[in-house]
């Protein structure tokens, strides 16, 4: 739920504060990026190609450290969390420095910051295996959370169904997963609500919102040592 919020947060900030891109959904930054396209507008279309790029570089990235190792919580995970948190860490710097309007340079730099942060963010929890729940792409999410439904009408929301992340063992029926698919889309909603409404204040300490954010998921995973997170 924490880095779906990280993500809506980011999203939010990116849209208002980065010429109207998205760098956390790149489903809804495609869809700029060929409106941008259509309406000849250059500039805005290579804000969008620049996040695509980003994105997957940080897919890349991600995959690079967490793919063929061992399939639960390891510490490969754990050490693409604290690169992301460390690009946030950057981002949220850049932000709180640059004066207004920011500089081209500063632009395209956040811009790829917040995309490779996300694509890293996106490979790490696609690695966990968690059944429909993906914090960067909330569309699928939300039609995990239709056909999870679509079958718990069918064969009984309290039908025991293979988890497939031995880590997360609280999901065992239907109705427990469609409960945190919800919590995750309501987690990324809710945040970029709140940002938004602190966006539109102005409010100068905002982007640090996101780095508490992944901050926190780090602090509850350094509690969770003993629990075998790091094995």
């Amino acid at each position: 739920m924490l880095l779906a919020s990280v993500a809506g947060c980011i999203d939010v900030m990116s849209y208002y504060r980065l010429g109207h891109v998205f760098t956390a959904n790149m489903t809804g930054n495609t869809i700029l990026l060929g409106l941008s396209i259509g309406e000849g507008k250059l500039s805005s279309s290579l804000h969008s190609l620049t996040a695509l790029a980003g994105f997957f570089v940080g897919a890349l990235l991600g995959a690079f450290i967490v793919e063929n190792k061992k399939k639960s919580w390891p510490f490969y995970i754990t050490l693409s969390l604290v690169i992301e948190s460390c690009i946030i860490a950057a981002l949220a710097i850049i932000w709180l420095l640059q004066k207004k309007p920011i500089s081209e340079t500063m632009l395209y730099t956040s811009i790829l910051l917040s995309a490779i942060a996300m694509g890293i963010q996106s490979a790490a929890i696609r690695h966990l295996h968690i059944p429909g729940v993906v914090t960067t792409f909330i569309t699928g999410t939300l039609t995990s959370i239709g056909m999870s439904a679509v079958k718990g009408l069918r064969v009984g929301f309290n039908k025991t169904v293979k988890n497939t992340s031995h880590e997360f063992p609280i999901r065992e029926n239907l109705e427990q997963r469609i409960e945190l698919q919800i919590m995750v889309f309501l987690a990324y909603g809710i945040t970029a609500v709140v940002t938004g409404f602190i966006e539109y204040h102005k409010s100068n300490l905002l982007p640090f919102l996101p780095l508490l954010l992944i901050v926190s998921v780090l602090i509850i995973i350094f509690l969770k040592k003993k629990n075998h997170f790091f094995k």
